[in-house]
């Protein structure tokens, strides 16, 4: 049976419409239900959270902007944290946003809010798209590559009404997003 935290838990995501949150909730009842032995019970759950998802995902393609197209690629990355091979402290960082993201009603209840963002810095070919695919499917949410280098045009209004267009796409779809090729917002513009 669902803990009280857990219950608790679940009302809230729910009238805070929190899709995700509810569903990791749910799999952590499953995961508890398996671990008691009711195997069937922890399958239908997990089947109806599976099926949700299915459902959501789909909806979220048809409300995906048209505008957006190019410049996003949306993905469900498979990659797990045991695929990450990097020195401890950064692991320890990690692992550390996964847990502020999966205890974030604890957090709350003390005042506190997890990590929103984490700005991953380093030359080509060091893992920062790999970082986000992990964190991605660890927090099992999608991830988003926003194309830096396709957004920015020599047309200050077109780059800024496509910035606001991905932002109010973060505001409205959670997922873990990641601007690649950032540096293109520094080069110049030819007249």
């Amino acid at each position: 049976m669902a803990t009280a935290e857990q219950i608790k838990s679940l009302i809230r995501s729910h009238f805070s419409d929190d899709v995700e949150r509810f569903a990791t909730v749910a799999l952590q009842v499953a995961a508890h239900e398996a671990s008691q032995g009711h195997g069937a019970l922890a399958h239908d759950i997990r089947g109806i959270v599976d099926k949700a998802r299915a459902q959501r995902g789909a909806m979220d393609l048809i409300a995906f902007p048209q505008d957006l197209l190019g410049l996003v690629l949306c993905e469900e990355p498979a990659v797990s944290l045991a695929a990450l091979v990097s020195p401890v402290a950064l692991r320890e960082r990690i692992v550390r946003i996964i847990h502020e993201y999966r205890q974030q009603d604890k957090l709350k209840s003390h005042g506190l809010a997890p990590r929103r963002k984490a700005l991953l810095v380093g030359p080509p070919g060091t893992g920062k798209t790999l970082t986000a695919r992990i964190l991605a499917h660890e927090l099992r949410l999608s991830l988003r590559t926003i194309q830096v280098d396709k957004l920015v045009t020599k047309f200050m209004g077109e780059t800024s009404a496509k910035l606001r267009q991905i932002f109010e796409l973060i505001q409205r779809d959670r997922a873990v997003y990641l601007f690649d090729e950032f540096d293109a917002i520094g080069g110049e513009r030819s007249l």
